[in-house]
């Protein structure tokens, strides 16, 4: 540490640390238009100079590359610096559009929406969409150049003689203004150094340099994937959200959490109850770093998914079914229907006619309250969501193998390890901000990555040795990586106990068994480079560096709060089974879309119209709502009080950003509602008194006053040893192995392979809608060249997916990521429609289905 002087003031700062961050730190406002903290500078905009007393050759330094010394002394409010600031600054502004810049009636005229200039300029401050949040803006006035006199005074500005260049707003999410650029860099560093995608570049040369994506063209067609970090770090209105240019001069900003994954990455909303929006609403999200996983960066889901569907697509009002139709009721009506409804089924058959599904997209509170009303209520034991049997196998597994449950491990980890194994469909897609801390291993430390996996994804780059299995190969692989053998890279990792190791485990969202057997081998490498099978317990530290991923962002929340088949409780399929054979006769369905979420859509939707109640409570009318008899409006994710659990077992606060639409509700109130109709009494003051009596039963988890977000972990203490199994052993042999074997496809088919991708929207496919994905990305199955020249098929051909009687039409991309002899579909293409081709996921279920494709012929 050291001792320096800023502004008279004594502080004491970490030796050789940038100055620039040290001062900011101290609360002193200084300009830096083209730093990024954390990274190394550019020193191309120059605004951030300050007076070091003796620094040569002259003491007005850039405080961007000074780096603290023993005795230093600064000063950054000297007439000497404002004036170097202010002939910089002019500079910058030659090139800019500056009469927003430097208007002296710009106090008169907040909150900015209307100006008192004259008609005749037509460049003023409500012609910027970032008016009163511009970096630029801001640093204009502390530098006070409204009071300078510009060079350029009484000269034609090449500014005001050239054309502007077109915007780019081809695509929904990032819109692209070059005339509003001073080109500062931070988008091109921020994209190459803090995401390691490189998809923005500056082009040109001398006066004529600018900032491109890919080789010059539209944002779309570059290899951006629209995670907004160049949004976040751009002083000017050059990179602009596009939903809310507009609209995003936020009022107030609520931290929260994003649902969108099960990294939890914490974000905040800015929002505005201005004139043209129902109430107070979200138009804007930043990352928040609450969250030191996700710290300062976010993904396109996070981002955007609060404005993936419209107000005019959620629900607004309860539904009633009368005929053949469902029709507006008020909230009450609607209570009171379902209630009646469900009330017949018990009356008649008993409460465990009833099943319950919940939903790992729901709040931990909403969860808990789901499983008591199911359980004290209605008195059923069966409650599960969709995926419950796949999370289930998985976690059977760890119990097996390495003796825990809940594992310890944090994902702050992998940033840090020297080693990792990656086993996935594609992390790049499924947990992005999960897959971006694998990436800063290997760019900043070096890291070896040894990435599992049959399809290409956007780690293979970064990987030191890519193992490509056929589909469904996946655990046998795995398993050879633990054996005597294997990469040089894991060899060296048992070898040197220093080396930090990291094993991650992403499941696919479809096959229980399969993630079963992957998370069983997964645990098998995790104890061969750093457990010890022949000691009962000495398998903690294998614990410690294995990360599983669930397939949603809530899903170890919902299970601990109890949603999850209870003594004699029927899991999922089961549910779907009973309901086909009568034994099931009402379903209570909260936030769900089973026929979204799990394969076998005939046999889902033969049980959802067999039973006498169906009663949903969802934010959109869904697939699965259509089906009902009673369909309760919740609002949506943002609008909820309450908390997730991320796969690190972090507890992240979700506080509320807006209220329901209408005569929507809360999870809660729509929960505590249903539960009172009932007979029950569910007098819960909000979201922490449904926790404070939750920790009763969940130990783990704390009161709301206890909760740090994303930092608090819902662990047991030290002291009360392993959770699950008492006596740690080996993992299981692979004749052991519950797994259904890979066949080869046979008769000319190929083996069908579904997967989550990274743009189309759960809530936008939930309604099949056409812009759930808006970039229409990923409305096509992948094919590999080999198969389609073998089954004469051309790139963009619509061909029929088929398995036995049911089908699918969709458009062909020729793609060598995907493994000859496979196709990959996107789950939530045309709102799951590839689900038809697949099984119930059952015990007895394939991990796998082959398929046939043809090219319709015309009539």
């Amino acid at each position: 540490m050291a001792m320096i002087t800023i502004n008279g003031v004594a502080v004491e700062a970490q030796d050789g640390r940038r100055l620039v961050e040290v001062i900011k730190e101290q609360g002193v406002r200084i300009t830096n238009l083209c730093y990024i903290d954390g990274l190394d500078p550019y020193a191309g905009c120059r605004t951030c100079l300050v007076e070091i007393e003796g620094a040569r050759p002259t003491p007005i330094q850039l405080s961007c590359t000074a780096q603290v010394a023993q005795g230093m002394v600064v000063r950054t409010d000297t007439p000497e610096v404002k004036r170097a600031r202010q002939g910089v600054m002019s500079l910058i502004m030659a090139n800019h559009p500056d009469r927003c810049l430097t208007c002296h009636r710009r106090v008169h005229c907040q909150p900015g929406e209307i100006c008192l200039r004259d008609d005749v300029v037509t460049h003023r401050c409500l012609t910027c969409s970032k008016n009163y949040r511009c970096e630029l803006q801001t640093s204009t006035e502390l530098i006070d150049m409204g009071e300078f006199e510009e060079p350029w005074v009484g000269e034609e500005r090449g500014y005001y003689e050239t054309p502007p260049p077109e915007p780019d707003r081809a695509n929904p999410y990032l819109e692209f203004d070059p005339q509003m650029c001073i080109i500062c860099t931070r988008c091109v560093r921020a994209c190459a150094d803090l995401r390691h995608t490189g998809a923005i570049t500056l082009a040109g040369k001398g006066s004529r340099t600018a900032i491109a994506f890919g080789t010059g063209g539209p944002v779309h067609e570059s290899n951006c994937d629209f995670c907004g970090s160049c949004i976040d770090v751009c002083p000017t209105a050059t990179l602009m959200e596009q939903p809310n240019k507009w609209v995003a001069l936020a009022e107030e900003w609520t931290n929260s959490a994003c649902n969108g994954c099960a990294v939890g990455c914490t974000i905040s909303y800015g929002t505005t109850s201005a004139s043209g929006t129902a109430g107070v609403r979200p138009v804007i999200v930043r990352p928040d770093r609450l969250n030191p996983v996700s710290n300062d960066q976010i993904c396109v889901r996070g981002r955007f998914g609060y404005d993936a569907v419209s107000d005019r697509e959620r629900l607004a009002r309860s539904l009633v079914r009368r005929g053949e139709r469902l029709l507006p009721a008020s909230f009450d009506d609607a209570v009171a229907e379902a209630a009646r409804a469900l009330d017949a089924v018990r009356s008649a058959h008993g409460g465990e006619a009833i099943a319950v599904l919940g939903s790992p997209l729901a709040t931990n509170e909403e969860a808990y309250v789901l499983a008591r009303l199911a359980r004290d209520v209605i008195g059923t034991p069966h409650i599960d969501f969709a995926q419950g049997p796949l999370h289930r196998a998985v976690i059977a597994a760890l119990r097996e193998t390495l003796g825990v449950e809940r594992l310890p491990a944090s994902l702050t980890e992998l940033a840090q390890a020297d080693v990792i194994v990656v086993v996935a469909g594609d992390l790049e897609e499924s947990h992005p901000v999960a897959a971006l801390r694998v990436k800063d291993a290997v760019v900043r430390r070096g890291a070896r990555l040894i990435l599992v996996s049959a399809r290409w994804g956007e780690l293979v780059p970064f990987a030191a040795e890519w193992v490509r299995p056929a589909p469904g190969g996946e655990a046998a692989a795995v398993r050879a990586l633990a054996g005597a053998g294997g990469p040089e890279a894991l060899q060296a990792a048992r070898a040197d106990l220093e080396q930090r190791v990291a094993v991650v485990f992403a499941p696919h969202p479809l096959g229980a068994a399969d993630a079963g057997a992957q998370a069983r081998a997964c645990a098998a490498v995790a104890i061969a480079l750093r457990g010890d099978p022949s000691a009962p317990g000495a398998n903690s530290a294998a614990a410690e560096c294995l990360h599983y991923l669930p397939t949603d962002a809530n899903v170890n929340g919902v299970t601990d709060m109890g949603i999850a088949p209870g003594d004699g409780g029927l899991s999922f399929p089961e549910i779907i089974e009973a309901a086909r054979a009568g034994r099931i006769r009402g379903l209570l369905v909260h936030g769900d879309n089973p026929l979204l979420n799990a394969g076998g859509t005939a046999a889902i939707e033969a049980a959802l119209d067999g039973v006498d109640a169906l009663v949903v409570i969802d934010t959109v009318r869904s697939t699965t709502a259509k089906r009902a008899h009673v369909v309760l409006a919740e609002g949506p994710f943002f609008s909820e009080d309450g908390t997730i659990t991320t796969a690190d077992r972090r507890i992240v606060r979700q506080r509320p950003a807006g209220a329901p639409l209408r005569e929507a509700r809360t999870g809660l109130a729509v929960l505590g509602a249903l539960a009172g109709a009932l007979g029950g009494s569910f007098a819960y003051a909000g979201a922490a008194e449904v926790m404070a009596e939750a920790r009763t039963r969940v130990p783990d988890y704390v009161e709301y006053t206890a909760v740090e977000s994303g930092r608090t972990r819902a662990l047991p203490a030290p002291s009360a040893g392993p959770s699950g199994a008492g006596r740690v052993r080996a993992p299981a042999a692979p004749s052991a192995d519950t797994s259904a074997p890979v066949q080869p496809a046979t008769g000319g088919g190929l083996q069908l392979t579904v997967g989550r991708t990274l743009y189309t929207s759960w809530e936008g496919a939930s309604i099949r809608s056409a812009e759930a994905d808006k970039l229409h990305r990923e409305e096509a199955v992948l094919m590999h060249p080999a198969d389609a020249e073998r089954l004469g098929v051309r790139a963009g051909d619509a061909v029929l997916i088929s398995a036995g009687a049911a089908e699918v039409r969709i458009v062909v991309r020729i793609d060598d990521g995907v493994a000859p002899g496979a196709v990959f579909v996107p789950q939530y293409y045309d709102g799951g429609a590839v689900l038809r081709l697949l099984p119930l996921d059952g015990a007895a279920a394939p991990a796998l289905a082959v398929v046939q494709v043809a090219v319709p012929q015309p009539a």
